[in-house]
């Protein structure tokens, strides 16, 4: 009998085991629960109290149909073989219980983390973006004043400059003290032309702005010749906007880079009156963990928070479009 014993409690010891190191199993402890109720029917008397073992595997990995078990009480019931069912059924309830809620927040720690770390790198791109706005909005700025004086004052001040030289050659016979107050007038309109091309020249932008911006990215992205479009008149989008779609544009041509085989790259630039549309198209295979990286999600919040959107997809042809509206901003 002891013999008999050992060989019915080897094997559900072992299975418990195998439980909890393989969950797929789990339901087989129904086969544990039957081989112990068959045995117990024969009079084996130990193998009713085995029943404890496989019943509390069952409640604590949530497989509450098992206490179905409990019903072998009625065919021959003991108070002492009750208590250790009931004990063992509401053992493995409580532990599983306590276990499975120790697991959930596990998990909801870990979200917790991974949502704290993407929104400090966030915060650490939309720091080093508004820093880079200022120094666009700088640089637009003196470009916009340097064209201005270049367009306008300019033009009228060199036209000027010619026609007094013009002037000059018809007034020889004229009073040699007017003529020398002239010619000084002349010299000093001259050197002030002079100035103002060097004022315009240090005024204007070194690095690219907007639509060259853009296009020297597209231009200086390796192993690829990305095909890059321009449509609608891009004069009035901010300098904040162009900053997000410089940044928008060179995170998809990394994604390019480093996860896709594409044979193509477009980039197409549209621009309306209220809305500024990047697309960027390949047709690299992404897969789908990499379709919408931490890049481009903290991309996301950025294009979110300006009022805009940017979706993905990742179908036959991997595409990110970003739509942000212009509005009343600029």
């Amino acid at each position: 009998m002891q013999i008999m014993g050992y060989f019915l409690f080897l094997p559900l010891i072992v299975l418990t085991l195998l439980r909890w190191r393989m969950p797929k199993l789990n339901p087989t402890v129904l086969i544990d629960i039957i081989l112990c109720v068959t045995l117990a029917t024969f009079s084996l008397d130990y193998a009713q109290y085995a029943i404890a073992l496989p019943l509390f595997s069952a409640m604590f990995f949530g497989l509450y149909w098992a206490i179905f078990a409990i019903l072998y009480l009625l065919l021959n019931f003991d108070p002492l073989l009750a208590v250790t069912l009931i004990f063992a059924a509401l053992s493995g309830l409580f532990l599983g219980l306590w276990n499975r809620e120790q697991q959930n927040q596990l998990v909801a720690l870990d979200k917790s983390a991974s949502r704290y770390y993407e929104l400090e790198a966030l915060q650490s791109e939309l720091t080093a973006a508004l820093s880079q706005v200022e120094r666009m909005t700088v640089v637009a700025e003196r470009t916009r004043i340097s064209r201005d004086i270049h367009d306008n004052a300019g033009h009228e001040i060199i036209a000027a400059y010619m026609s007094l030289q013009t002037a000059r050659t018809l007034l020889d016979d004229a009073d040699p003290d007017a003529l020398e107050l002239f010619d000084a007038a002349l010299e000093r309109l001259k050197n002030g032309t002079g100035k103002i091309r060097d004022t315009v020249h240090n005024l204007s932008a070194v690095t690219a702005l907007g639509v060259d911006a853009l296009h020297d990215i597209s231009r200086r992205f390796p192993n690829y010749d990305v095909d890059f479009k321009v449509y609608g008149d891009t004069t009035k989008v901010p300098a904040y906007i162009w900053n997000i779609l410089e940044a928008c544009l060179n995170e998809c041509l990394t994604n390019v880079a480093r996860h896709s085989k594409a044979s193509y790259v477009k980039v197409d630039l549209d621009a309306t009156p209220h809305l500024v549309r990047l697309c960027i198209e390949n047709d690299g295979a992404v897969s789908p963990i990499d379709a919408l990286g931490s890049g481009l999600r903290n991309m996301r919040h950025r294009v979110t928070a300006a009022g805009g959107n940017l979706s993905v997809d990742a179908g036959t042809v991997f595409r990110v479009v970003c739509v942000v509206p212009i509005g009343n901003s600029v």
